[in-house]
């Protein structure tokens, strides 16, 4: 994955940067329980000073995550867990209160498993506590009041008095 470009990221200008901070302190509470991160994770949190969020994420550690030209781009902060190092937060642009998103990739499906492998067992089991990680990562930051697509969610149903998506049919 490519850095963002300079222009790419001017959609999460006005991310407030005590949000974001807020976010990673409760990912590494959740994903780090006995202790704290790796040196290599820390070394992603030392954001040059003075930095606006869009030209915080437009440089490392933040990559660009987007697979169309026509897609919004997320992107994202690789912060690992105590098991897996590749675990990432994402910070994806929304049309919502906050105007982003925040989601965990666990970015351990991409591989094709051989089920009868000799190491397939363990992978599953990775897989499932990577699950359990973002999942609860993601609950965290709901209670905190953070942004999260559940939240969006529950949030767009409750202001459509609970028929978001359904149709009135008249008698």
């Amino acid at each position: 994955m490519a850095p963002p470009g300079p222009d790419e990221s001017s959609a999460l200008q006005a991310l407030p940067l005590d949000l974001l901070r807020q976010a990673v302190e409760i990912y590494l509470a959740v994903a780090y329980p006995h202790g704290e991160p790796p040196p290599a994770v820390r070394r992603r949190l030392d954001w040059t000073p003075g930095l606006h969020a869009g030209e915080l994420l437009a440089r490392p550690p933040f990559e660009r995550v987007g697979k169309t030209p026509n897609q919004k781009l997320i992107y994202a902060l690789r912060l690992g867990n105590a098991r897996y190092p590749h675990m990432k937060m994402q910070i994806q642009p929304w049309d919502a209160k906050h105007g982003f998103l925040l989601s965990v990739n666990t970015h351990d499906h991409a591989l094709a498993l051989d089920p009868n492998a000799p190491d397939a067992e363990a992978f599953m089991a990775l897989q499932a506590e990577n699950h359990r990680l973002k999942l609860a990562i993601e609950n965290a930051w709901d209670d905190a009041g953070l942004p999260t697509f559940p939240r969006y969610l529950k949030d767009y149903l409750a202001g459509q008095g609970g028929q978001a998506g359904m149709d009135v049919i008249e008698a």
